[in-house]
């Protein structure tokens, strides 16, 4: 599925990340220091951040006031709220209608969620675009966010040691731009990264989540021979050079995959920005979260932007866009809420 839409300009960019952190050394005395340093040489990943008293809302919150603040928006102004996330507060209602009542957003707005992971970021733009575009909206908030380390097994170094806690959002407006967008969903592959739900048709017992289960050759493979090719197959159908992409914004799964797959699109590691140090793989957020991180040190406001985020589902988004007037905000941190 591939599609363009014009009209629209992305406007500010806002992070927010938990306070509170797991180290290595932390990890190292539930799993041994030999096994942390092993997959931290891998992975990049030095630190990951973790939500203790925090929810998805809270960290969204945070991230969208300071949006607010820097780019001097009044929130009455906000006609759409897409809020993506695989850990709401609640399963009813949903974290947007939440959201916009702590933000104090009018009533009269269009507000849901988005359950989708490592592409959601790119799915939210092309459903905040798809509002302007259709005339309903001329301002749309996309919130990204998980508590994911809340569905981590303790006891499962390969997880716990990699997925982070994070929000952003992005402020969508009319504008003179045009937002390519591409789509690839593969259910089959729905086993290979899961949170699967304890339910039994016609059972009196309360339905509960299990931990995220992750095989996580399985998912490599996914990425290292499905990703290249869709970046490849949306460069062409949409006629874009390659050589003229200044930065590809791929989503922050390790810094092992992400150095692979820069090779196998033959692009110089410059142009993959990598920012997983210390906040870990935070799924939907992590594109965003990288381009708060990084823009003091890369000049990352420009034109002819690829973003590619990958993950569970399977699924792909690849999106051509342009942070050329974005207003982009360093992220803040959130300490715990009190006891």
């Amino acid at each position: 599925m591939s599609a363009s839409i014009d009209g629209v300009s992305i406007r500010a960019l806002s992070a927010a990340v938990p306070q509170d952190v797991m180290t290595l050394a932390d990890f190292a005395t539930l799993f041994g220091e030999k096994e942390v340093q092993r997959i931290a040489k891998s992975t990049g990943i030095h630190q990951v951040r973790v939500a203790n008293r925090l929810s998805t809302v809270d960290l969204c919150a945070a991230a969208a006031r300071s949006l607010f603040n820097a780019a001097d928006i009044d929130p009455a102004s906000i006609d759409g709220l897409v809020v993506v996330t695989q850990t709401p507060d609640s399963l009813m209602p949903a974290s947007s209608a939440i959201l916009a009542d702590r933000l104090g957003l009018k009533k009269g707005l269009a507000a849901f969620d988005l359950n989708f992971g490592c592409s959601g970021y790119i799915y939210g733009l092309f459903q905040a675009a798809m509002l302007i575009k259709a005339g309903g909206c001329r301002r749309v908030l996309v919130c990204t966010g998980d508590v994911i380390s809340k569905l981590l097994n303790p006891e499962d170094r390969h997880v716990r040691l990699v997925f982070g806690d994070a929000a952003t959002c992005t402020l969508l407006e009319c504008g003179d731009q045009t937002l390519g967008f591409a789509f690839d969903t593969d259910g089959a592959g729905a086993q290979y990264l899961n949170t699967a739900l304890d339910y039994t048709p016609g059972s009196t017992s309360r339905v509960q989540a299990a931990g995220l289960h992750m095989d996580g050759g399985q998912v490599m493979n996914f990425a290292l021979e499905k990703v290249p090719s869709a970046i490849n197959a949306f460069l062409r159908d949409k006629g874009i050079d390659p050589d003229r992409v200044p930065f590809f914004l791929l989503h922050q799964a390790n810094k092992f995959m992400l150095d692979y797959l820069a090779k196998k699109l033959g692009v110089s590691p410059a142009r993959v920005p990598i920012e997983v140090a210390d906040v870990g793989n935070t799924g939907p957020s992590s594109i965003p979260l990288m381009i708060c991180k990084r823009h003091d040190r890369e000049d990352l406001r420009q034109d002819n932007l690829i973003a590619c985020g990958f993950g569970v589902g399977l699924s792909i988004g690849v999106a051509h866009l342009s942070l050329r007037d974005a207003l982009i905000v360093d992220p803040v941190e959130v300490p715990a809420l009190p006891n």
